[in-house]
């Protein structure tokens, strides 16, 4: 991060000083197990832990001073303030404020992380970059990933997460982007949106606090125009799509287990596109960065050439070989309606013997077991040969369909996957759920089976 002295992080955040000593510090911490010497610990407070029990940890580890809302009896330069996580937010606003950066926010329901990665690596080609780490997308991950801004970058891209209403707004005040993207609208984080139309209107805070001049980017296949209309107006927008013509569009798509091929088009030029990543989701992931990074002026052929060096990331439609013409699909990273719907449409789009091996989908609220009904009868309705569920909820998904099967056991469910894979020539395997679920251990055990 820039260098700053403690005094003018008193200053930013309203704290009160104590043993002042001018003090400039260039790293700020909030894991005392990470602290490095001359860092700033910021002993963070929330529902179920208090910061403020590791600070003797820090101190030994060589912290320089720390942000904190109760005083301590350690020699040490501290700031007092009245709510640390505040504190936190105040100087990473300051420090997006502090540089010239171009800051992208992308939210949707699902491909925002996918989405991410892509935009960074092509826009690494034009300038310095940050983007927000694995999957740190609310409001202290944000502003973790702001801390780290220096004067010589040139573009942030950063993931904004919510599971509630009001989130996505508070954390636009803090990072106030240059380009915003709403990836795609589903049914996702029901709990606490209720509705589609609650999501739509919860994502569509990712319009506020944009620049004056700022764009707007919205998947045409996946919107809410009605409901967007008013926050959109009077803006740039730009619109991605791979069913029709738009800004930025795919025709000419073939999906295999090999990966994709498709051509991108602008509304001027086109280039084809050949990577290795799988369903048809990943080519609109690939046309919303597309439709980012055109925004810095990036010619279409600079940018085909980083999408084609793309790999497959673990947990998200990964593919494993086990022999010629036998596969298994790791999809374990998360599970919603809309990715649900996405390893469906891929499955059916190739040929084999196919089985989906669901966990349960989580944060759906009080029509979760509909929800997972729903997805239950979409598979019914497809090209997929068997349904295997383990989990409380997802015997919902199974139960729909004739060739379904709930596993109460893990032990069970691998010991008859590893039979269908041994007996049948051309198999594929997916297996999804949500993070609670860890279904990558399901993936592991059937590795074992197959392998030993």
């Amino acid at each position: 991060m820039i260098k700053i002295s403690l005094n003018k992080i008193a200053k930013i955040t309203s704290g009160k000083i104590i043993n002042n000593i001018y003090t400039e510090i260039d790293n700020i911490i909030i894991n005392s197990k990470k602290i490095t010497l001359g860092s700033l610990f910021i002993a963070l407070v929330g529902n179920n832990f208090n910061a403020h029990h590791f600070i003797n940890e820090a101190i030994i580890k060589g912290a320089q001073g720390l942000l904190i809302e109760k005083e301590v009896q350690y020699n040490i330069p501290q700031i007092l303030v009245t709510n640390t996580s505040k504190a936190l937010e105040e100087i990473a606003s300051w420090l997006r404020k502090t540089t010239n950066v171009t800051l992208i926010a992308l939210t949707g329901s699902s491909g925002k992380t996918s989405v991410k990665e892509i935009t960074a690596k092509i826009l690494k080609k034009k300038g310095k970059t940050i983007f927000t780490p694995k999957n740190l997308n609310n409001k202290i991950g944000v502003s973790i990933t702001l801390l780290n801004l220096k004067e010589h970058h040139k573009y942030a891209v950063i993931e904004v997460g919510a599971n509630n209403p009001g989130e996505i707004k508070y954390i636009n005040k803090i990072i106030k982007p240059n380009i915003v993207l709403i990836n795609n609208i589903h049914y996702a984080h029901l709990k606490g949106f209720k509705s589609i139309n609650g999501v739509a209107k919860a994502k569509q805070e990712i319009f506020s606090n944009l620049d004056e001049k700022g764009i707007i980017i919205i998947n045409s296949d996946s919107n809410k125009w009605k409901i967007w209309n008013k926050s959109i107006k009077d803006k740039k927008v730009l619109c991605f799509s791979i069913k029709r013509k738009a800004d930025f569009f795919a025709d000419n798509i073939y999906i295999s287990t090999k990966g994709l091929k498709f051509n991108l088009n602008t509304r001027k030029n086109k280039v084809p596109i050949k990577v290795p990543l799988l369903g048809a989701h990943n080519i609109s992931n690939i046309l919303a960065a597309t439709a980012i990074v055109s925004c810095m002026n990036l010619p279409l052929k600079k940018i085909k050439n980083t999408i084609t060096k793309l790999k497959q990331i673990t947990g998200r439609l990964k593919i494993i070989k086990l022999s010629k013409k036998k596969y298994l699909i790791d999809d374990t990273y998360n599970a919603n309606i809309g990715s649900m719907n996405a390893a469906i449409n891929f499955l059916n789009s190739i040929n084999g013997y196919k089985i989906i091996i669901t966990g349960d989908m989580h944060e759906l609220g009080d029509k979760s077991t509909y929800y997972h009904k729903f997805i239950g009868n979409k598979i019914k309705n497809s090209k997929i040969n068997r349904i295997f569920s383990i989990g409380k909820l997802s015997q919902h998904i199974s139960k729909q369909n004739k060739q379904g099967k709930h596993f109460y056991t893990q032990e069970e469910l691998v010991n008859k996957v590893k039979k269908l894979i041994m007996h049948k020539k051309n198999i594929i395997v997916l297996i999804k759920g949500s993070r609670n679920s860890k279904m990558e251990k399901i993936l592991g055990k059937i590795q074992e089976k197959i392998t030993c």
